[in-house]
């Protein structure tokens, strides 16, 4: 009996991690897709209200308006081949960040994105680095 009430655990335990994995990967999709697009009006959706934005090493910080021109521009000089997420790690409670890799038809970028989960559950991005292969 004590057998059947650990396995039935351990499958429970299982069962709410691949929920949890599947729930962070399901807000991320539409962020992944902006990005594999080359949308920036679809990733202005993820922005606060300022966000740093780095290409190799020249860093801004833009309002929102003004990233997403900055990233309309990027996206038509770089047009949008794919975008691949390499890897998502939580820092803490509220904030994380994506790991993905950019490919243009010119370039190939390697993209870390930060961001913050707010009180609604909504995550927000705070930062864009863009680092050319």
């Amino acid at each position: 009996m004590l057998r059947f009430n650990s396995k039935f655990l351990l499958l429970g335990v299982f069962l709410f991690a691949h929920l949890f994995v599947g729930l962070a990967q399901e807000k991320n999709a539409s962020l992944i897709t902006a990005f594999q697009k080359g949308s920036s009006k679809a990733l202005s959706s993820f922005l606060g209200k300022m966000v740093e934005i780095r290409f190799d090493n020249n860093k801004k910080d833009f309002s929102k308006n003004q990233a997403e021109i900055v990233l309309a521009k990027f996206f038509k000089n770089q047009p949008a081949r794919s975008f691949k997420l390499q890897k998502e790690k939580k820092i803490d409670a509220k904030n994380s960040f994506l790991i993905g890799t950019y490919t243009s038809v010119n370039n190939q970028y390697s993209v870390l994105i930060k961001g913050k989960e707010q009180d609604n559950g909504r995550w927000l991005v705070n930062s864009l680095d863009f680092v050319k292969k």
